[in-house]
């Protein structure tokens, strides 16, 4: 159901990422691609007839692997594939899952965190401000959700300093 991404596949991931995310959300396509040759960093495909439908682009961590995107493309939307494919990636990890989302205090935001809930996720009441992936972004406000646990605010800071050290450091 999953498949790991083909770097040939990489402009067809990007459309999708530049198509479901604001420009403050992502990185540029040059900085994106580079991540490819990180062993840390993931992505995590479903194709349907030869199309990438959806992806989940994922960090490992010490003890967490962390989603940095997660999107259905907007022509397979709304039949059930979002949890049934977030079933199946949470299938494949042992480690806790996280992932960070706006504050759910709007329609969009909070119909996200309502779908992540529905599908096991625990809303903390910790976050931070991401800050802005290059010059002329603006820095994200985020709060974090975990998988399987509610995480401890002891997790939370582990995961935030990682978070600063790791990926954070270079934007």
């Amino acid at each position: 159901m999953l498949t790991t991404l083909k770097k040939e596949q990489f402009d067809e991931l990007f459309t999708l990422i530049t198509d479901a995310f604001p420009e403050d959300e992502h990185r540029g396509y040059d900085a994106q691609r580079a991540l490819l040759d990180d062993p840390r960093y993931r992505v995590f495909t479903y194709e349907k007839d030869g199309e990438i439908g959806a992806f989940f682009a994922t960090w490992e961590g010490p003890d967490f692997i962390f989603v940095e995107h997660f999107a259905v493309k907007e022509s397979f939307r709304n039949g059930g594939l979002g949890s049934t494919l977030l079933q199946a990636f949470l299938q494949r990890h042992e480690k806790p899952v996280i992932l960070e989302i706006e504050p759910p205090e709007s329609g969009i935001e909070k119909r996200r965190a309502g779908f992540y809930v529905r599908n096991g996720f625990h809303l903390t009441d910790w976050g931070y401000t991401q800050p802005p992936f290059s010059e002329g972004r603006s820095p994200v406000p985020l709060v974090l959700m975990s998988y399987p646990e509610a995480l401890s605010e002891q997790a939370f800071q582990s995961f935030k300093t990682w978070m600063f050290t790791h990926l954070y450091t270079s934007n």
